[in-house]
């Protein structure tokens, strides 16, 4: 299309982005997941009880959106909150049991998708790829 080729490096990242979510959300819409809520069961699992901010701020989307996640896997018995004894304006999030077991079948979804990307690159391509990719991040941050 005309426009890609006008934009190349953006059709780029489109087309990665959109083939790297299309793999992964057919998988954890399987676990009965919305999008989103895969980030948050890793995250609660490798580093413990958080709290929303920081979750919002480590996935970089709005607060309201982990909000509605958390609530859907604490409503589904994946999660619990509470409000943070230091400062009861912070709620924090943290994962059942049934919501441990969970995050380790996304784990091996993410990790399937991950071989399946890097799938005939070498290291040093690897390397180059993210190197690249966190430039045009920080370009991009600096609009």
């Amino acid at each position: 299309m005309l426009v890609f080729d006008d934009y190349p490096v953006g059709a780029s990242a489109l087309r990665i982005v959109n083939a790297h979510e299309s793999l992964i959300d057919k998988d954890i819409r399987a676990l009965g997941l919305y999008p989103g809520q895969d980030t948050i069961l890793i995250t609660l699992a490798r580093n413990g009880q958080q709290a929303q901010n920081a979750l919002a701020e480590a996935m970089q989307v709005d607060h309201s959106t982990v909000a509605k996640s958390v609530r859907r896997l604490v409503n589904a018995g994946l999660a619990e909150t509470h409000k943070s004894e230091q400062d009861k304006r912070v709620t924090l999030v943290q994962l059942t049991p049934a919501g441990l077991k969970l995050a380790k079948q996304v784990e091996a979804i993410c990790d399937a998708a991950e071989e399946q990307s890097i799938k005939g690159l070498t290291d040093e391509e690897q390397a180059i790829f993210v190197k690249v990719a966190d430039k045009i991040c920080a370009n991009l941050k600096t609009m």
